[in-house]
């Protein structure tokens, strides 16, 4: 289990650091565009082009949060008891 930490680690690192000099490279920032773009053709770009990777994305964002709200819940007896009686000794 620790060495699967370990390389979830590193290839976390090392994802950063592709990621890092892809964005940093100079080829991406030489040329310049002299079209202007409007929210227009940002909305177009994101329900159009972007639609379906935004739907799972949005899917497994709410995955994640279900999973969290599962993972937070207290179900141990005295809170349980709580719960069902309104902090009132029976």
């Amino acid at each position: 289990m620790r060495l699967l930490s370990i390389l979830a680690r590193v290839g976390l690192v090392f994802l950063g650091a592709v990621i890092i000099s892809a964005v940093s490279a100079d080829i991406v920032w030489e040329g310049s565009s002299d079209e202007v773009l409007t929210t227009g053709d940002l909305a177009s770009a994101l329900f159009g082009d972007w639609a379906l990777p935004l739907m799972a994305l949005g899917f497994l964002m709410a995955m994640a949060m279900v999973g969290a709200a599962y993972l937070v819940r207290d179900e141990r007896l005295i809170n349980l008891e709580w719960e069902l009686n309104g902090g009132e000794k029976q």
